[in-house]
């Protein structure tokens, strides 16, 4: 499978460190239910998850990079919390059904699994989703568009889960203008 070399991109730096959670995740945490389990499909460092941990939440990242999930498990034992890595492809998703409380995705598109992520939620998980828009190639630099969503496209993949909030424009966020749609939603 051809595409971006993951691996070398963390060991250089390229995605390090990053404070704080993700300001969907941050704003609407308290939707997830109390201390349970969730995961995260292509964490990258954890940021987030880091931040759910540290609630009392248990966390499992997948990601295909093995140096990204070195990074963040590096940021975990510095807290002194427990983090469950999976390093696996999301196209080929090793993980249970029905057994999350939570799923986070976060700048990630693969449209052949968005079914699978729902699957993955037991009744009354909730859904994170925040990822581009193809008018982020009118931003800044040129993106594949194939792991870009068009407009209003989002919530059309969840029509199953009771949407708790939905929102698409661009934003500032971290110094820099993102193009972005924000979803979250609780499987009945």
């Amino acid at each position: 499978m051809s595409g971006p070399d993951w691996d070398r991109r963390y060991r250089e730096g390229s995605y390090g460190a990053t404070e704080g959670p993700h300001e969907l995740l941050r704003r609407f945490w308290e939707a997830l239910p109390a201390r349970g389990l969730i995961v995260d499909i292509a964490a990258g460092a954890g940021r987030d998850l880091l931040f759910l941990a540290g609630l009392g939440f248990r966390v499992c990242g997948l990601d295909r990079s093995w140096e990204a999930l070195k990074l963040a498990t590096s940021f975990f034992r510095q807290k002194g919390l427990e983090l469950e890595a999976v390093q696996a492809d999301a196209l080929r998703m090793p993980l249970k059904r029905g057994v999350f409380d939570g799923v986070l995705v976060f700048s990630f598109l693969e449209r052949e699994i968005m079914g699978e992520l729902v699957a993955l939620l037991k009744p009354g998980g909730v859904l994170f989703y925040e990822t581009f828009l193809k008018r982020q190639n009118e931003i800044d630099r040129h993106r594949n568009p194939a792991f870009l969503l068009d407009d209003g496209e989002l919530p059309g993949y969840f029509t199953d889960l009771e949407r708790l909030f939905y929102e698409e424009g661009v934003f500032t966020m971290e110094g820099k203008r993102r193009a972005l749609a924000r979803y979250v939603g609780r499987k009945p």
